[in-house]
């Protein structure tokens, strides 16, 4: 359910769930800010990728909250029309009551209005707008998509115990990621499409450096050689894959400290075609391209569709029940507590999505305009139009025939 304009608050898109709760939505139109004449004559591209990246990260630091579900979503739109891209950035902030929820809201505005230099942002005051960005279309069967970190699971050559498979949980690793061929192709979509990024600024779980810490030893041991075989006087070798798996759960247990996000990449596409595997595979690329450390998962059936879709179009990030799990076999994914180590399925779930400061930079990139380059942006906000044939003028609900906003909204 929208309320347009609540009072005292202009550019506030309110929902309501059954039980009471309210999620206000702000949002601002972004595009490049036009290059001054002679803007960094004598630096590189590469210089000029660094200072963006490291505004962008400021930027990302200064809207970090410990406010329980406050969620940004970066969202790109393509008009197939225009060969242009929409650009808007929207905030979820979650109340207990509507005012409760607008307050959050406003009290977001500030931080979130301090754009970079090199981005203009303006503010969206129609909720019915806000409404639009949020669902310019509900994906179809199949015309959804989500970038997720590979999770690996692999049989041990060594046992721990009586644990014969190890689990790991790769991260985005591109150090400077550029999205520009993203945009390009983007831009050039045939139909439709909407790239989403959303990011929920939240703490290091308790334990969770010390548990990841042992993972790494217990996985360092394993990739050791072990003393012969006493019956056979043979070497022991080290186990390949706990190689790997010690230098990620090394790596996770110095990084995920302190402030963190969680991340979501959503890729939907208008009509009933697939989703774009060069697009997708773009994205994953560009945010890992030293490990393959990304992956394109698909909804695998109506439930992990309808959390798809939910995700995009409520700012969510809630779990698609098989999609999410990869190769991982269902005896892992719900064992009890305790009684896995080395594939303990709760720590899979927690670093599934939990990204660091340079991992949340790489995958939300502000567009930014290049000397020579294309026109892809949109340059200033369009004039709403009708979401779906047929509907009222306005309406963001109408053809939401499998879906409504109570299956939608976001999960507190």
């Amino acid at each position: 359910m929208a309320e347009a304009d609540p009072e005292g608050a202009p550019g506030v898109l309110l929902r309501a769930a059954p039980s009471g709760e309210s999620w206000a939505y702000v949002a601002f139109s972004l595009s490049p800010a036009p290059l001054p004449e002679g803007l960094y004559p004598e630096f590189s591209e590469a210089r000029r990728r660094a200072d963006r990246i490291a505004a962008e990260r400021t930027w990302l630091a200064a809207l970090w909250t410990d406010r329980p579900t406050a969620r940004w979503d970066l969202r790109f739109i393509s008009d197939p029309v225009s060969g242009r891209i929409e650009t808007a950035v929207i905030a979820q902030l979650y109340g207990a009551d509507p005012a409760a929820a607008v307050r959050a809201a406003l009290d977001a505005l500030p931080a979130l209005a301090r754009f970079p230099a090199h981005v203009t942002g303006t503010r969206v005051e129609d909720p019915a707008e806000i409404a639009r960005l949020l669902a310019p279309f509900v994906p179809q069967w199949g015309a959804i998509a989500e970038i997720r970190k590979r999770i690996t699971c692999r049989p041990l050559t060594r046992v721990w115990g009586a644990e014969r498979v190890g689990t790991t949980v790769s991260r985005f690793d591109a150090p400077d990621a550029s999205w520009d061929r993203i945009w390009t192709h983007l831009a050039a979509e045939p139909r439709r499409t909407v790239v989403s990024v959303c990011l929920e600024p939240c703490s290091a779980p308790p334990g969770l450096t010390e548990g990841l810490t042992m993972r790494a030893q217990a996985f360092g041991t394993l990739a050791e050689p072990a003393p012969p075989d006493p019956m056979y006087g043979l070497p022991v070798p080290g186990d390949p894959f706990a190689r790997e798996a010690h230098g990620l759960y090394e790596a996770a247990a110095r990084r995920y400290t302190g402030r963190l996000h969680r991340a979501r990449v959503s890729v939907a596409v208008e009509g009933e075609d697939p989703v774009s595997d060069v697009l997708t595979g773009l994205i994953s690329h560009a945010v890992a391209p030293r490990s393959s450390g990304a992956v394109v998962v698909r909804p695998q059936g109506p439930e992990d569709h309808r959390v798809a879709c939910g995700n995009l179009l409520g700012v969510n990030r809630d779990w698609q029940r098989d999609a999410y799990w990869q190769e991982v076999p269902g005896a892992l994914r719900t064992s009890p507590a305790g009684q896995l180590w080395l594939s303990d399925p709760g720590t899979v779930t927690v670093l599934a999505d939990l990204v660091d400061a340079d991992e949340a930079a790489t995958v939300f990139r502000l567009p930014h305009e290049e000397p020579g380059g294309p026109d892809l942006f949109v340059l200033k906000s369009r004039a709403p139009h009708d979401p779906h044939p047929g509907a009222p003028a306005g309406s963001t609900d109408a053809g939401w025939t499998d879906f409504g906003w109570t299956d939608l909204g976001p999960a507190v």
